[in-house]
């Protein structure tokens, strides 16, 4: 049987300059068979990018070890850390990279391109709801205006019906980060629904609801949950 191929997220082909994390999806668990050294970002010219990664004493693994979260160099990300070569940017506007992962006797590779920073916090109001078909196991689509963090959107967003109870979904993001599927496990009721969002949703980039990550420390707001109201609509009527 072929093994599950080794995947890497945000799968996106255009990425903030700022993008803080990225997550290596292993077919089987890694943590004993992985070494930092089968990771590395490489450049257009396919040459190594320097320490692009945040060390840590230990590595971020999932509970069942099949995922591993890479966060990117703070210095090479933030703003105003210094001049000098460490704090370089990881990451430069226009040019692409890729990162490459080997394990398993498997060679993965992402490759995308760079767009400018994404400094300003999360803003719900800036999204937009499809909304689904009243009976029907359709999803509630979400459209961001930016790219968002995959896993976090898995476990921080939810769904509560009219009378509070929540609504049991499967969040799916597009390959492109930039929408998501709600996909409920039994047909939606009527009435107005509640779609909402932990404090600690966060975009490719850190930015959350109410706070960017990049922010002056005296001016900079506090995270904060959201939410987006619906209504199913009746089988005859157009999507929204």
């Amino acid at each position: 049987m072929t093994e599950i191929p080794i995947r890497i997220s945000p799968e996106a082909k255009v990425l903030p300059a700022n993008t803080l994390r990225f997550y290596v999806h292993f077919p089987r668990p890694g943590e004993a068979h992985f070494d930092r050294d089968q990771l590395c970002l490489l450049n257009e010219d396919d040459q190594v990018v320097r320490d692009p990664f945040l060390v840590l004493s230990q590595e971020l693994w999932s509970p069942d070890g099949r995922r591993l979260t890479v966060l990117m160099e703070p210095g090479r990300i933030k703003r105003g850390l210094g001049a000098d070569p460490p704090h370089d940017p990881a990451l430069v506007v226009g040019r692409a990279y890729s990162l490459v992962v080997t394990a398993f006797g498997q060679t993965a590779r992402h490759t995308f391109r760079v767009s400018d920073p994404v400094l300003e916090a999360v803003n719900e109001t800036y999204w937009r709801l499809v909304s689904p078909t009243v009976g029907s196991l359709d999803p509630a689509v979400m459209h961001f205006d930016r790219v968002m963090d995959a896993a976090l959107c898995e476990d921080e967003i939810g769904v509560l019906t009219p009378s509070g109870e929540v609504v049991q979904t499967r969040v799916s993001l597009a390959l492109d980060g930039t929408a998501a599927q709600l996909i409920p496990s039994k047909p939606w009721r009527a009435g107005e629904h509640r779609l909402v969002v932990s404090e600690r949703l966060e975009d490719v980039c850190g930015n959350r609801l109410g706070e960017a990550l990049d922010h002056d420390l005296s001016a900079g707001g506090r995270p904060r949950a959201g939410m987006i109201k619906f209504t199913p609509r009746n089988a005859n009527a157009s999507s929204v």
